[in-house]
């Protein structure tokens, strides 16, 4: 019987025109990853499920990505479960992902510590894993063959902020304030020491955990220093509770920066977000990239890019998905990687190739909020806005 059912495919391949490969291609090229809908990370990410499922709608109009082997386009399908930004949470998922969905390839769940955890599930079982919003050193010293990471490392993450500020030559000193966890740490490392190398006076470095909710005998000992610059890196919760106590203290530096400031920071701090510097991947209006692919994610996923300034990141990583699978012509594991490994092209965030040890070649771009207006304010060829300096004091 099953040789009778294989020889009336075959006939019915030759009468209609189907190429035998065509005939045993997969139904969809299967991508597993998680969002942390809830938990800490849900204010940085927490409706990015619809922005997975957003852009696979809009690949699938158009049939899918074009797979050489099966001679046809194949439409793309996630399986997204939620990490609750929790590491063993994280961990189990991309176990299942690959053990029992079997996806064809994975992309990395928002945070350092998370993509951690989870991209030990490509490398044990061979699957092709594109990190995204990970950037700790950490992450890309542990051998890994099967893992490339959208973005580069956290130490340079905002070393065009320094450059602006050595440009300009006019703050002379900093302090920092750091939430102690692995990438606030990663970004607050690199940043002291491009801060020197800008010719800036470091006078102190508060490493703070993670759950403080008094900053008062920090912000009292910082009105004491009275650095030009203030530079909190954190994620949002944090930064939003020391802005809170900064206003009703006084604490009037020349410059906060503060490296995670999207909308719902904005929207939580009101008149105090105003003049903030954080970083942004790519604002409305900058030369850079493909504008309307973004927007068109953006808004069929009804997602705010202010709200949630990772999500340029995520569309570059769809992008970086498809163009592997294309010059691939294929879903072999081995051959998807080689392809990713060896991909250099125009993402909407610019220029994007890998390291020898995975990461990434994309970076932020300083950004000021001005009358609640994310502005880029360096460098000058696709900034949207000039630098405020120094910030109208809180009163």
């Amino acid at each position: 019987m099953k040789k009778k059912a294989l020889f009336v495919c075959l006939i019915a391949a030759m009468l209609f025109g189907i190429p035998l490969a065509a005939m045993g291609a997969p139904d969809a090229i299967h991508v597993g990853a998680t969002v942390s809908q809830t938990g800490h990370f849900s204010s940085e990410i927490g409706p990015f499920k619809r922005l997975m499922n957003a852009w696979a709608d809009l690949v699938n109009e158009k049939g899918g990505i074009m797979v050489k082997e099966y001679n046809k386009k194949l439409p793309v399908k996630f399986t997204i479960y939620d990490d609750k930004s929790d590491q063993a949470t994280v961990k189990k998922y991309y176990e299942r992902l690959a053990t029992v969905d079997k996806v064809n390839l994975m992309l990395g769940p928002y945070s350092s510590p998370l993509t951690f955890a989870a991209s030990t599930a490509g490398e044990n079982h061979q699957i092709p894993f594109i990190a995204i919003c990970a950037n700790s050193p950490k992450i890309y010293t542990r051998g890994f063959n099967w893992l490339v990471g959208v973005i580069d490392l956290g130490p340079r993450y905002t070393y065009r902020y320094w450059e602006m500020i050595q440009k300009e030559g006019k703050a002379k000193s900093v302090s920092f304030v750091v939430e102690d966890t692995i990438h606030p740490l990663g970004v607050y490392k690199g940043s002291k020491n491009l801060a020197e190398e800008a010719g800036l006076k470091v006078l102190t470095s508060d490493i703070i955990p993670a759950k403080t909710r008094d900053f008062t005998p920090i912000i009292t000992k910082l009105k004491k220093e009275n650095p030009d610059i203030i530079y909190v890196s954190s994620n949002i919760p944090f930064a939003i509770n020391f802005m809170k106590q900064a206003k009703e203290m006084k604490l009037n530096p020349k410059e906060y920066h503060c490296i995670h400031h999207s909308g719902i920071f904005r929207d939580a701090l009101g008149s105090a977000a105003d003049y903030v510097i954080g970083q942004s991947y790519w604002v409305e209006g900058m030369k850079l990239g493909d504008e309307q692919l973004i927007n068109d994610v953006l808004k069929k996923a009804d997602i705010s890019e202010p709200m949630y300034p990772w999500s340029p990141a995520y569309v570059a990583a769809f992008q970086i998905l498809q163009k592997a699978i294309e010059d691939a012509g294929t879903l072999d594991n081995k051959k998807v990687m080689e392809s990713l490994k060896k991909l250099k092209m125009d993402t909407v965030l610019g220029e994007e190739a890998f390291s020898d040890t995975g990461y990434g070649s994309i970076n932020t771009y300083p950004s000021q909020i001005q009358g609640g207006v994310y502005k880029v304010i360096y460098p000058p060829d696709v900034a949207t806005g000039k630098h405020v300096y120094p910030r109208p004091p809180f009163k």
